[in-house]
């Protein structure tokens, strides 16, 4: 039976004290295969994806603050995983740092899954800012549920076919949030994206503050670990 995201993250504060144990001693590629649950040989690690370039006006989601993978074990027909194989990092939709009046999505990704796979909140426990149809201006993200996860942190899932959760409710990291769609005008897929110091229209748009690029994502599937950065093509894992 999978382990509950609960007690997953119980054992995600243990990797990071781990982590931050080992980069004291070891080299950023050897750190990076350990971290990742795999077993991979050194030259392996030394051969990782370079992090993206750093994009003025943007942020990095702190590697201090929890982070998962917003998929479950059931994703794909029970496959566990997903492909990052949609829009990018600055493509598509998926632009804008800190633009004052806009959505900004730079750093947002698209999971390619199936219709009516479960969805988790990237930032795990928090507060529902707002669960429904994007409104006006912001109808291209469709269904969409929007978190606190303190701190000026949110995270956002959007294209939803079904949400699950409600304005003002408390999720955990465990809490399915919605179900995958294709909502706004696309094909099934699952787009999340995360903001700091952003602000919310008094109808329910997302706007201003800055894009946050997704940073040591803790997964349990395949091995467990974390990944550091998300790159293009990248399977990713529950």
């Amino acid at each position: 039976m999978p382990r509950s995201r609960s007690r997953s993250r119980r054992f995600a504060v243990a990797v990071a004290a781990a982590f931050a144990l080992l980069t004291t001693f070891a080299a950023p590629g050897a750190v990076a295969a350990v971290a990742s649950g795999s077993a991979l040989s050194a030259s392996a690690a030394s051969a990782a994806p370079a992090a993206p370039a750093a994009v003025a006006g943007c942020v990095d989601w702190p590697t201090s603050k929890f982070l998962q993978t917003p998929l479950t074990y059931k994703a794909n027909g029970g496959a566990g995983y997903a492909m990052q194989n949609g829009s990018h990092y600055g493509e598509g939709y998926h632009v804008n740092c800190n633009t004052a009046s806009s959505m900004n999505q730079y750093y947002a990704l698209d999971l390619g899954m199936r219709e009516g796979d479960e969805v988790l909140a990237p930032g795990g426990p928090g507060t529902v800012l707002y669960a429904g149809w994007a409104p006006s201006g912001w109808e291209t993200c469709g269904q969409y549920v929007v978190v606190d996860h303190g701190g000026g942190y949110w995270s956002v899932v959007c294209h939803l076919s079904r949400i699950l959760v409600a304005k003002g409710q408390k999720i955990t990291d465990a809490t399915v949030v919605g179900l995958v769609g294709g909502t706004g005008g696309f094909a099934p897929h699952l787009h999340f994206s995360l903001m700091y110091n952003a602000r919310l229209t008094a109808a329910g748009g997302v706007y201003g503050g800055q894009s946050a690029q997704p940073r040591r994502l803790f997964h349990l599937g395949c091995g467990g670990g974390y990944y550091e950065y998300i790159n293009k093509g990248q399977q990713v894992c529950y």
